[in-house]
Parts: C-alpha cells; structure tokens; sequence
C-alpha cells in the first residue's frame, strides 16, 4: 500500500503502519468505566467495541486503514447487511470486499473528518433507540464525495447499516 494519497479535492489521507501494537488511542472512560475500543489478541485475532457512534467511526476508519476488510464484515457491519451479501452465494464477501476497496478513499476522507471534525461541531450525530445516523454538516459535507454513514445498534453495539 502507499504510504499516502491525495484524494481528488486534494485530501491527504496518511496510511501508517509503524505504530506499537499498543493502542492507547483506542481507549475510552465511559461513565467511570474503561472501554477498550481496539483488543488485539496475541494469536492476532482483533475485538473491537463501539459503544458510542462515534466509536464505530474511528474503529471503520482504523480498520481501512490496515486494509482489515474482514474484520469489518464480521464485526462492524450489521447482520442485515451481512445477509445481504451473503444471500448472493459464495460472490458475497467478494462483492462487499470489492466496494470497500473501490471507495476506500472515499471512506477514510470522510471518516477521518468525522473524527476531527466531532470536536468542532462540523459532524452531526442523531440517533434514537435503536437507529442512527452520522453525518458530516452542510458547511463541510460539499467537500466529500460520502457524506454520512447509517447505523443500528444490535446487542448493545453500532453497527453499519448505509453508506451515503
């Protein structure tokens, strides 16, 4: 993979690979309680937590990154869609495979707006119950091919529904 690239608004997007195992960064203090966001197993497996919408940003962003497509369709999207794709037979991971690297880009620059843009007020979070949406505000949003991402909460975490 490259070590950068330049989306077509003139993005940089950064791909590093040289960091510790230890990921400090993915920890979070949630009403007194530590969430870890990232667990990377010794035997390699990955967990990952997104208690909050938000969470579900930073680990998609993170597991772009890493090219951890896998990690992704078992873990961060929602069941609906894993059945969706997996109603199209042994082609299913393939396809769903084939678009995130297609609009991998695309994804990280929004993403990684999202995570620094939630400080400034320019990502907006609206969720109820059960379904959610986070997206990036008009002021910034024209920037962006994706403007948003769609979610669900299934067993108490987030999950991708959409992507728009």
């Amino acid at each position: 993979m490259p070590e950068s690239t330049i989306t077509a608004d003139g993005t940089e997007i950064r791909w590093i690979d040289d960091r510790s195992r230890e990921l400090h960064g993915f920890e979070q203090t949630i009403g007194g309680e530590q969430v870890l966001l990232r667990t990377e197993q010794e035997d390699g497996t990955i967990e990952l937590q997104c208690v909050l919408p938000m969470h579900l940003v930073v680990n998609l962003l993170e597991c772009l990154r890493r090219g951890e497509y896998q990690v992704i369709y078992d873990q961060l999207i929602s069941s609906e869609q894993r059945s969706w794709y997996e109603e199209e037979g042994d082609v299913g991971y393939e396809r769903f495979e084939d678009w995130f690297q297609q609009n991998r880009k695309d994804m990280a620059s929004m993403l990684n707006r999202m995570h620094a843009g939630k400080v400034f007020g320019e990502v907006s979070v609206s969720t109820g119950k059960s379904r959610g949406t986070v997206s990036l505000r008009p002021k910034v949003a024209y920037d962006f091919r994706l403007k948003a991402i769609d979610i669900v909460r299934e067993d108490g975490q987030w999950k991708l529904t959409d992507v728009r």
